[in-house]
C-alpha cells in the first residue's frame, strides 16, 4: 500500500510540473475578425501589479460568473488571487483597456482529479467575479442542453483561443478560430485509453504538418457547434498531447462535456453551491479561503482517493497506444 501511495503522489506531481511546463497556441488558426461572432467568450488574465499573462480561456455565463476549466486554477492560490476575467477580449495588447472584473469565488465538482494519469476528469469550473461585467447579458443559452453523445461529423466544430500557433511560433496578439472534426467515444478510447462519455473528443484537417488543435493557454475556452446564426457550447478545452496538433494522431484535442453539467452550473448560479475557494479582504489585504474541508468530508476525500487508486490499478493494465498517456498535458 505504502509503494501504492509514493507512486500515486509521484504521478500527482508529474502532473502539477507539466502543467507549468507549456506555452500558448491554437494550432492552424486564423484571426476572428469580430469578438461578437463568439459573444460568450471571456480571456481569464493573471494581473499584479506589472505583471500579466493571459492564461487560459473562459466564458461568460451571464454579467458576474465565467465558465472554465478547474486545472487553470487548481490548488494555485496566487493564480485564484490575481485573476481578472476581460469578456470578448479580440487583441490581448488592449487588455489594459477592456472592461474587466477580478475573480472572487471559485467553484469545481468535488470529483475533480487533477491528474493527466486519469485524464482530467470532471474538468470544469465557475468563477464568480468581485462585480458585474456592464456589458455582458445572460449568455447560459448558448450551452448545449440538447445534444448528449450524439454529435454529428458532419457538423461544423470550432475552437477559439489567444496564443502561438503550430511550432511555437508567435501568433500575434489576435484572438485565432480553428474548425475541428468530432472523433467519437470509442475511437477516442482506443488512443487515449479512460475517456470517459463526460467527454468529447475531437482531431484536425492537417495543414504544414500539424493537425487543427488547441493547445496549451487555450484551456478553460470553448469548442462551438454551428447553429443556424450562432454557436453553441459544448465543451471546454481540456487535455491534448504534448506535441499540440502532432500529425499522427487522430484526436488532438479533448474537452469536458458541457451538457452533463448543466444541472451543476445552474445550482452555482443559484446560490446553491458552497465554494471550494473565495476571496475574502482584512484591513486591506486580500486572503484566500479554502472550503475544500467543509465541503467534502473526510468520507468523501477517501472516496476520491480510491477511486484515483483504482483508476491509476486500471490505467496499469490498460495503457494507451504508444505510451501516449506519458506525454499529455492540461491545455493550459
Amino acid at each position: 500500500m505504502k509503494a501504492l501511495l509514493g507512486f500515486l503522489g509521484l504521478m500527482l506531481v508529474l502532473s502539477r510540473a507539466m502543467a507549468n511546463d507549456v506555452s500558448a497556441y491554437i494550432v492552424n488558426g486564423t484571426n476572428v475578425s469580430s469578438a461578437t461572432t463568439y459573444p460568450s467568450f471571456a480571456s481569464m488574465f493573471f494581473i499584479s501589479g506589472a505583471s500579466y499573462s493571459n492564461y487560459c480561456g473562459a466564458t461568460m455565463l451571464n454579467s458576474q460568473y465565467a465558465l472554465t476549466a478547474a486545472h487553470c486554477i487548481y490548488e494555485n492560490p496566487s493564480t485564484m488571487l490575481n485573476t481578472y476575467v476581460i469578456p470578448q477580449l479580440l487583441d490581448e495588447s488592449t487588455y489594459a483597456s477592456a472592461e474587466k472584473a477580478r475573480a472572487s469565488e471559485f467553484y469545481f465538482p468535488s470529483d475533480y482529479i487533477d491528474s493527466g494519469a486519469v485524464l482530467w476528469p470532471n474538468d470544469i469550473a465557475v468563477i464568480k467575479l468581485e462585480s458585474p461585467l456592464s456589458s455582458v447579458p445572460d449568455y447560459t443559452y448558448l450551452l448545449n442542453t440538447t445534444i448528449n453523445n450524439s454529435f454529428s461529423a458532419s457538423d461544423t466544430y470550432i475552437a477559439i483561443g489567444h496564443g502561438q500557433i503550430a511550432g511555437n511560433v508567435s501568433g500575434g496578439t489576435i484572438l485565432q478560430q480553428t474548425n475541428l472534426d468530432y472523433v467519437s467515444l470509442n475511437d477516442c478510447r482506443s488512443q487515449y485509453g479512460l475517456v470517459t462519455d463526460k467527454q468529447i473528443c475531437f482531431g484536425g484537417a492537417q495543414s504544414g504538418g500539424y493537425r487543427n488543435s488547441t493547445c496549451n493557454g487555450d484551456s478553460g475556452g470553448p469548442v462551438y457547434i454551428e447553429s443556424g446564426s450562432q454557436y453553441i457550447q459544448i465543451g471546454i478545452t481540456s487535455f491534448g498531447p504534448r506535441s499540440c496538433g502532432d500529425a499522427s494522431l487522430t484526436v488532438t484535442s479533448v474537452f469536458t462535456d458541457v451538457y452533463d453539467y448543466i444541472g451543476w452550473i445552474n445550482q452555482v448560479i443559484n446560490g446553491q453551491e458552497v465554494p471550494k475557494y473565495y476571496v475574502t479582504t482584512v484591513n486591506g489585504q486580500r486572503t484566500l479561503v479554502s472550503n475544500i474541508i467543509t465541503a467534502n468530508s473526510d468520507a468523501g476525500g477517501s472516496i476520491n482517493l480510491i477511486c484515483l487508486v483504482v483508476l491509476l490499478v486500471m490505467r496499469l493494465f490498460k495503457e494507451p497506444k504508444n505510451n501516449l498517456q506519458n506525454q499529455l498535458l492540461p491545455v493550459i
